[in-house]
């Protein structure tokens, strides 16, 4: 049952945790495995992955990279524009930029 989005986590909520549930049977278990993914290119580039049938390297997980840039350029406002309807990539900047002091340092 896909429950996934952008970054790797589990976006679908309680009405999708719901919905999945009722499909376990009686007595049944559920295990849920997510997280995002991190490419490692060739030349040992962390964060880029040469995917097959494409000539240039891109980001992996290109999500999480997008909202590390855009926290550390001071471009992001999380849920600051109602019209722009990015729940998800809100969701991630507001994971990341408390830690992309951090993270820059690596």
């Amino acid at each position: 049952f896909p429950m996934g989005g952008i970054s790797g986590a589990p976006f679908v909520g309680k009405t999708g945790f719901r919905a999945f549930s009722s499909h376990v049977p009686d007595d049944g278990n559920i295990i849920i495995l997510f997280g995002p993914h991190v490419g490692i290119s060739e030349s040992g580039e962390v964060g880029d992955c040469l995917r097959p049938g494409q000539t240039k390297t891109s980001t992996a997980c290109g999500a999480i990279v997008g909202a590390y840039k855009a926290v550390m350029s001071g471009s992001a406002g999380a849920g600051s524009d109602p019209s722009a309807y990015d729940k998800q990539m809100d969701w991630i900047i507001s994971q990341i930029a408390p830690h992309a002091g951090e993270i820059s340092k690596t």
